[in-house]
């Protein structure tokens, strides 16, 4: 059995929507609202009972186990293991995972300025431009957080604007949903 598949025994909600958006989940997170729908599950905007001011508001990924073949549950749990070992300030940081019943979720930071994709659409709509030394600085960054995975033998399999987390104004790496270890 692999690690995340060991249920908590305090867990209670099973497969979350926006019906239960009072839920606890895991005796400490509290869902707000649902943010949108995944390959593989469901992203929640949820309260962090349990952190400091300022760092209440967190993105749960739900990722139902009875979906996933094999290799996939595998991959669920790497990606949980690379997560927790990457600690950088363009890479979206990595809280928790758990097994809540038949889902296994991953506990991640909330970037309040929603993905680059819809900013770069927001501003096409709007008629405007990013200024010349916003795009270089958002540009370094990515750099930034791609080398830092690189030199811990990581690629990101699906790097893009809609992968890409905005975040008082710094970019933060996120939906790092395969990474491939000893490729180099």
């Amino acid at each position: 059995m692999l690690k995340f598949q060991e249920t908590a025994k305090h867990v209670t909600v099973a497969r979350f929507n926006s019906a239960c958006s009072d839920a606890v989940i895991a005796r400490r997170y509290t869902i707000q609202r649902k943010l949108g729908n995944g390959s593989f599950g469901s992203v929640y905007l949820v309260n962090d009972r349990k952190a400091k001011q300022g760092e209440k508001l967190k993105v749960l990924k739900e990722i139902s186990v009875g979906n996933l073949k094999p290799n996939e549950t595998v991959e669920a749990n790497v990606e949980a293991q690379l997560l927790s070992k990457l600690d950088h300030p363009t890479i979206v940081k990595f809280y928790a995972s758990f097994v809540e019943r038949d889902s296994f979720c991953i506990i991640t930071e909330y970037c309040e300025g929603g993905d680059l994709d819809f900013k770069i659409q927001e501003y096409r709509d709007a008629g405007k431009m990013f200024t010349q030394s916003q795009v270089i600085d958002w540009f370094i960054q990515l750099l930034l957080g791609v080398d830092y995975m690189h030199e811990r033998r990581i690629l990101h399999r699906d790097l893009k604007a809609k992968n890409i987390f905005l975040k008082d104004n710094l970019l933060k790496i996120g939906e790092i949903s395969i990474l491939f270890k000893d490729i180099f």
